[in-house]
């Protein structure tokens, strides 16, 4: 399994902002989330070290797929990365020019049509997004071999905040009816899925009422699909903002997406670096956490 994961990152300090990726304040808070986010796809999916005491020895071991690529994409010079940290963690720096930033994730899907033949799966990331499950891709290709090629699974979003109503927090609960119905109902399908597991219930997932995730991943079969549509790079911004568009909407138009419902969130998740969403002072939850 050959991977390539684009990660978009933008990051220019603006007087008196207050949104993370332009706040002076949070320029070293941001450029540590950018080198966790980093270091959690080359620390679970590529190779690592076995301690053998018998011989006192570092041993090597193969990763969890054959090969990943890791592509950092900034808008020229508006990043906060480090040029050493790249080359120990074997990053490659793709600087695109927009004049919007906020369109920059379109650049990543440029990319991937360039190196289509490269690997079997693309992955697109936005720049505060961490993985911790080295079986992460092995559960995306369960769910393909499952449920076929022309559905999409998008993993759920959490945050881990001691402060917020629970320790952990899924931060991407369902939209508000019809928020998202003029792209799905030309694309009917199951409501829900269920993914049979050794020696464990049933893995439900549900045809997404809130499909956004900051993260997408098409094997090489769906990138072909996505790429002879007319709505490839056609750079449309109308769910919600050029963010959410070029993470959900370019795909949404494409794919069913479903998400692990329920209980079963955690088969696929990711954390978000970040606790904003955790931290909003709503009503509910309560109890034991």
């Amino acid at each position: 399994m050959r991977v390539l994961l684009a990660l978009v990152h933008y990051f220019k300090a603006e007087e008196g902002s207050t949104h993370s990726s332009t706040d002076a304040h949070r320029r070293d808070q941001r450029a540590a989330v950018l080198r966790r986010a980093v270091d959690s796809w080359r620390g679970n999916l590529g190779a690592t070290t076995s301690l053998t005491i018998e011989t006192k020895r570092f041993d090597r071991v193969r990763g969890a797929v054959d090969s990943l690529d890791i592509v950092v994409i900034t808008n020229g010079s508006d990043h906060l990365l480090d040029e050493e940290f790249i080359r120990s963690r074997g990053v490659r720096h793709v600087k695109a020019q927009v004049d919007n930033p906020r369109m920059l994730g379109f650049a990543a899907h440029r990319l991937f049509a360039e190196t289509r033949n490269a690997y079997d799966l693309f992955c697109y990331s936005e720049d505060d997004l961490r993985i911790a499950d080295p079986g992460f891709v092995d559960r995306l290709r369960a769910f393909q071999d499952s449920f076929g090629w022309k559905r999409l699974l998008m993993p759920n979003r959490f945050e881990w905040n001691p402060n917020g109503p629970t320790l952990k927090t899924w931060i991407d609960g369902d939209l508000r009816p019809g928020a998202t119905e003029r792209w799905r109902d030309p694309l009917p399908d199951e409501e829900f899925l269920h993914l049979p597991l050794p020696g464990r219930a049933l893995v439900a997932f549900r045809r997404a009422l809130n499909p956004h995730s900051g993260f997408f991943a098409l094997s090489a079969a769906q990138l072909a699909h996505w790429m002879r549509q007319p709505t490839f790079l056609d750079l449309d911004c109308s769910f919600i903002s050029p963010l959410e568009s070029a993470a959900t909407l370019a795909v949404l138009k494409v794919f069913p997406i479903y998400k692990a419902f329920g209980p079963d969130a955690g088969f696929l998740e990711i954390e978000h670096l970040d606790s904003r969403f955790s931290a909003m002072k709503l009503p509910g939850a309560g109890g034991t956490p």
